[in-house]
């Protein structure tokens, strides 16, 4: 019985020992997901991903006006049919009445993602660009964005093998990324869950 004792303690102690670490660990910024989901209008194929960005980036102004957010994206998914392509370090550019970027005339609030390493300003390709009406996106803040962005807009996107995949009418949204303590609160939860079952098949913790 005493073993039995002892791994329990073990189980709930350490799990206090975590949450613990992150209460006493400096607040960090917030993460979030922009998450986008279409069938390409070039290939038929289902285009699906995401990019996490840091709401907390110093913005700069790019020449066109845009508000530029220097590597403020730590890391990307582009599901492309049966491939699969992964990165980090982007660089987000956010932009109200702009050129949509599929050279259609008309103008939009852009969202643009890219590392920047090989950009051509003369053929300026982002490896994900999202397009919607103008004025619809209210600022150019990332922390706006969480409220304000439209569920769908137009996408376009180059993937790194080269290809265009675009569509008029894919489907964005925005979350928060569950923070370290809240995946600590369900062990907290399931070490409480053990105790239960100990007690319930009368194993005795004395």
């Amino acid at each position: 019985m005493k073993a039995k004792k002892k791994l329990l303690m073990a189980i709930v102690g350490a799990v206090f020992t975590l949450l613990g670490t992150v209460s006493s660990a400096p607040a960090q910024a917030s993460l979030f997901n922009f998450k986008f989901q279409f069938n390409a209008q070039e290939t038929g194929e289902p285009v699906s991903g995401n990019f996490v960005f840091d709401d907390s980036i110093q913005a700069g102004v790019t020449p066109d006006g845009a508000t530029f957010y220097g590597n403020a994206s730590p890391e990307y998914t582009i599901n492309a049919g049966k491939d699969i392509f992964k990165g980090s370090s982007n660089s987000i550019v956010v932009g109200s009445n702009l050129a949509r970027p599929d050279n259609s005339g008309l103008s939009a609030d852009v969202i643009g993602f890219n590392d920047f390493k090989n950009f051509d300003p003369t053929n300026p390709k982002f490896l994900a660009t999202f397009a919607y009406l103008p004025n619809s996106l209210g600022s150019n803040a990332l922390s706006d964005l969480v409220t304000t962005l439209p569920s769908s807009g137009f996408a376009l996107i180059n993937t790194p093998t080269g290809a265009t995949l675009s569509s008029t009418n894919a489907f964005t949204s925005i979350s928060r990324v569950p923070e370290p303590a809240s995946t600590l609160g369900v062990l907290m939860l399931s070490a409480l869950g053990i105790a239960s079952l100990l007690k319930r098949k009368n194993w005795s913790l004395d």
